[in-house]
């Protein structure tokens, strides 16, 4: 009101962040800032009434005295410390400091971010804990970020790959098996197998659950739930499920209401399988059983497992043993207990292959006078049942019997289906080395002496009970195998009809929602592809949970056993789909 036209042209000039609204002053830096944020300082803040327009003249005296407080106020501000704050910050905006500055450092950002994303991923993929590369990761990030970082990796990965399968309407075959970790969690192991991209089916690793409830109906709601979650929908199952594969628990295949029972009410067309490694296993079992003798050379050879496992002095005398004789040096396990075929098997061989060497450390040990008479008498009779024609005789069925079970365990091989598991055969016959070691009464220079206290394994009783029992544990009665033997051209006659094999496949295909197109028999044309490939996708064990299970237990170490579920099945993601 008391200045005129040229006055305030002429303040307008010498400060030009000056404004005026509804006939007050006020700042357009202060008003702009707000805040003078990062700069703030003790003591140090913007004037409200320059803010918000509010500064008049004092007084109601002259309009000169008017006209100085004015001009004291002015001064007073363009002087104050917060103004110049503001000022510079408006400075800065106009010149996009921030902007630049981001824009300069985004690439030395994307490189750390980058650097730290490949640390975590290295760590996650060689199965490091982090506490043993806390300063590696320190130097990056926090631990804890870590954890975050590997999580959304294992997530993307996962994303990504059923996005794949979805897109592709590849056909899908689910695997469970069921186990605890080392904190005591019951789990349940997901793994699929199914063709990626248009290549061949190949197993994957999806999910380890957390159960809660372990009867069936919780294991069932568990794995819906679990699938649902990967982003697979329920009409992609009801079209693409097409196995389903575990072992032969009660709650998985109870032929009431297992896990296989009530999955094949909700997808009438899903074939569900017991594992073959698993059905072998029982028939070897029920058949060991049976044949009470067996009992025997089990017993001597747990005999030889902890004479070399529980002490660090037999096993170096038997290397001591190997060396002299010219044997390799391999381990005695067990037999017959809770590992597979293969590994008793191998126990078997051990002992043919290191049968000098163990007569040797025995005959040894027997006139060892550091030694009691206690121990010397109990080698004294290892080597007798050792060299006895008893034992020898037992060795070499054992050896026949379990080494063609165990060529069955090829099963367990990653490339093994349901079709190729019906034709394995690898005769092998270590009877008649035996046969004239008898006759010679010397094995391995080792003279041979017939034992009365012993009773051989009776060789008809023990065949005709693992035949028995094999044939009870290993039929089948799905038509499905009759059908897909049909794809197979090595098993086609000579001379084919134009319509052999039309029925099988129209079958096939309408069960597993395949197109039914006509065929040529003496060529594997492109409309077959699908079920070529369909067929490939049927697993024929659960050897691949159990792999997972042993990544779980190299991840989850007593050192890691407060991880949770779901990161040790982010971690086992990353290790073994990456």
């Amino acid at each position: 009101d008391i200045w005129n036209q040229k006055q305030w042209e002429q303040f307008k000039e010498t400060y030009p962040w000056l404004d005026c609204k509804d006939r007050k002053l006020g700042c357009l830096d202060c008003s702009a800032a707000k805040t003078i944020g990062v700069f703030k300082e003790q003591g140090i803040s913007l004037a409200n009434e320059w803010c918000s327009y509010s500064v008049e003249a004092s007084g109601n005296e002259s309009r000169n005295i008017k006209l100085a407080s004015l001009r004291i106020k002015i001064k007073k501000h363009v002087d104050s410390k917060a103004h110049g704050i503001a000022h510079k910050i408006q400075d800065q905006r106009k010149a996009n400091v921030l902007g630049k500055t981001i824009e300069a450092i985004s690439g030395v950002v994307d490189q750390a971010s980058e650097a730290v994303f490949r640390t975590a991923y290295y760590l996650a993929k060689n199965n490091c804990p982090f506490s043993n590369h806390e300063n590696l990761i320190e130097l990056q990030n926090s631990r804890y970020s870590t954890t975050g970082i590997v999580n959304h990796i294992a997530k993307e990965m996962w994303k990504n790959l059923v996005k794949s399968l979805v897109s592709s309407s590849s056909k899908l075959a689910v695997l469970i098996d069921e186990s605890t970790t080392l904190s005591r969690k019951a789990t349940l192991i997901v793994y699929l197998k199914a063709p990626v991209e248009g290549e061949s089916p190949i197993f994957m690793f999806l999910d380890l659950v957390e159960l809660e409830y372990q009867r069936a109906e919780g294991v069932v709601s568990a794995l819906i739930e679990c699938l649902q979650n990967a982003g697979f929908t329920d009409c992609y199952l009801q079209e693409n499920w097409v196995s389903f594969v575990s072992d032969g628990a009660s709650v998985m295949l109870g032929r009431n209401s297992g896990v296989a029972t009530r999955l094949c009410l909700k997808y009438p067309q899903l074939f569900t399988w017991h594992c073959t490694n698993h059905r072998l296993e029982l028939a070897v079992a029920d058949a060991i059983d049976e044949v009470t003798t067996v009992n025997h050379f089990k017993a001597f050879m747990e005999k030889l497992h902890n004479t070399y496992s529980q002490s660090n002095k037999n096993e170096w005398e038997l290397h001591e043993a190997l060396a002299e004789v010219g044997s390799q040096i391999l381990c005695i396990g067990r037999i017959l207990d809770v590992r597979w075929v293969a590994s008793s098997f191998r126990t078997v061989q051990t002992v043919w292959m290191s049968f000098g060497a163990l007569y040797k450390h025995f005959e040894n040990a027997s006139s060892d006078a550091l030694r009691n008479g206690k121990e010397r008498q109990t080698y004294m009779g290892l080597a007798a049942r050792l060299a006895s024609l008893e034992f020898l005789c037992d060795l070499v069925l054992m050896y026949d019997v379990l080494y063609e079970v165990a060529n069955l365990s090829r099963l367990q091989a990653r490339s093994m289906t349901i079709p190729r598991a019906e034709h394995l055969d690898s005769p092998v016959d270590k009877c008649k080395e035996a046969i004239k070691a008898k006759d010679l009464e010397e094995f391995k220079s080792i003279t041979l002496k017939p034992n009365p206290k012993l009773n051989c394994i009776n060789i008809g009783q023990l065949l005709q009970s693992l035949v028995n029992n094999m044939e009870e544990c290993l039929s089948n009665g799905d038509d499905i195998l009759a059908d897909f033997s049909i794809l197979d051209s090595s098993r086609w006659p000579s001379n084919p009809s134009i319509h052999y094999g039309e029925g099988q496949v129209k079958r096939l295909c309408r069960r597993f929602s395949l197109n039914t197109k006509q065929k040529n028999p003496n060529s594997e044309p492109e409309d077959l592809k699908p079920l070529m490939v369909c067929m490939q996708t049927f697993p024929c064990s659960t050897a691949e949970c159990e792999r997972g299970f042993s990544l779980m237990n190299n991840i989850a170490t007593d050192k890691r056993a407060v991880l949770s579920v779901s990161n040790i099945a982010n971690l086992m993601l990353i290790n073994m789909n990456g």
